[in-house]
This record gives C-alpha cells, sequence and structure tokens, in this order.
C-alpha cells in the first residue's frame, strides 16, 4: 500500500515539475560525480607525484581529458551548456598552463615559473566561479 502511495506520489511531482527538470537534475548529478571522481584522482596523481615535469605533464593529460568529457557532455545551447562549455575551456587552460609549467621547471625558467603558478591559482579561483553557477543552474526548475 505505502509503495503504491510512494509511486502515485512521485508521478504527481514529475507531472507537476516537468520530466525535464528531472532530467536536468539527473544530468547534472552525472556530471558532478564524474567530475569530482576526476578531480579527486588528479588530486592524487599530483600529491603522488611531486612537483615534477613529468607530474605536470601527466596532470595536464587528465585535464585535456576531462575537458573533452565534459564537452562531450553538452546538449544545449542555453544557460548550462553555454556554462559547461566554459568549463570545459577552463580545464583546457589548466591543461595548457601544466605543460608550459612542466617545460618552465625543465629549463630552469624561475620567472616562468612563479607567472605559471600565479596563472593557475587564477584558474581554480575561476573554477570555484564556475561550480557555483553551475550549482545554480542546476537547481533551477
Amino acid at each position: 500500500m505505502f509503495a503504491r502511495g510512494a509511486a502515485c506520489l512521485l508521478l504527481s511531482v514529475a507531472c507537476a515539475t516537468g520530466c525535464g527538470y528531472l532530467r536536468k537534475v539527473g544530468d547534472c548529478r552525472r556530471l558532478a560525480t564524474h567530475v569530482n571522481r576526476a578531480l579527486t584522482e588528479i588530486s592524487a596523481a599530483r600529491d603522488a607525484g611531486g612537483a615534477t615535469a613529468e607530474t605536470y605533464r601527466d596532470l595536464s593529460a587528465r585535464y585535456e581529458r576531462l575537458a573533452h568529457e565534459v564537452e562531450i557532455g553538452v546538449r544545449t545551447d542555453d544557460a548550462r551548456g553555454k556554462t559547461l562549455r566554459e568549463y570545459s575551456q577552463s580545464f583546457r587552460e589548466t591543461s595548457r598552463a601544466l605543460t608550459a609549467l612542466a617545460f618552465a621547471l625543465e629549463q630552469k625558467d624561475e620567472a616562468g615559473i612563479t607567472r605559471l603558478q600565479r596563472e593557475l591559482a587564477t584558474l581554480a579561483r575561476r573554477d570555484k566561479t564556475l561550480v557555483s553557477r553551475l550549482d545554480a543552474l542546476c537547481a533551477e526548475p
């Protein structure tokens, strides 16, 4: 009896809110799970590898792969889709900066290393802003 009532309630909620909203919430949750898992793996690789050129190249490849995975998940050209493209581009910029940092480390370019570390910190702050925007867009009915 309770299961039938719960099913009716779920159906009523789906009709009232629209299936599109529920699909959007599901897409947002899948994206968040995937990105969080990838970033956890990137963080573990960074911690395990230390500050070496080889580590930064590996991290760069991981960010590039994540950028591609986020990009292929974009299905619309609405505000959420545009923000996801921007998020993907942010991962690509992080990848590029990590590759440049690896090269600067090999060349022992202290000024380049400092500049790239600042750039990476700026990208990290921008990432937080993009995540906040995505959270807000995913919460909209």
